[in-house]
């Protein structure tokens, strides 16, 4: 869906760059819409910073939502594999159930084996915010905790960023 609104627009900027440049964005009107209110009124409490609208540019299709103090309450739903259960065909269930029921968006808490492959399957199946917890990724990735290096933790927040 927002394929072609991110397109249009000049590298990975935020909804608040744009929002405090002036410009309401093809996610702020969809937002106003969901919502029932005024696209610059979205566009003015992004750009105050009393709401995000949690839109990363490479998840297009992601239907866009909104937080903040003034908008409708939302729920988040908690999924993830662990090193025992679970594997891509289960979280994209595990992510379709969720939305059937209501959550606005899912957290990933996936600790087990394949990570990044259940990450990239959740995405590509998600109408909603995906967030993630970087540092469970880590732990999956090195033998003990003092084995842990910055350039390590780096590079986790950097793939599930993208």
């Amino acid at each position: 869906m927002r394929t072609e609104w991110v397109k249009n627009r000049a590298g990975n900027v935020s909804q608040m760059h744009y929002a405090r440049q002036g410009e309401i964005t093809e996610e702020m009107r969809f937002v106003a819409e969901r919502e029932g209110c005024e696209a610059e009124f979205v566009r003015a409490e992004v750009a105050r910073g009393r709401a995000i609208i949690p839109a990363n540019v490479n998840h297009t299709r992601l239907e866009p939502m909104i937080i903040g103090i003034n908008f409708r309450c939302k729920v988040n739903s908690n999924i993830g594999n662990s090193a025992t259960t679970s594997g891509i065909e289960d979280e994209v269930e595990k992510l379709h159930t969720s939305v059937h029921y209501g959550a606005d968006t899912v957290m990933d808490l996936s600790t087990g084996g394949n990570i990044d492959a259940i990450r990239e399957a959740i995405l590509a199946a998600s109408p909603v915010p995906i967030g993630t917890v970087p540092i469970y990724q880590v732990l999956e990735e090195v033998e003990d905790v003092p084995d842990i290096t910055p350039a390590i933790l780096l590079d986790v927040i950097e793939r599930q960023a993208q």
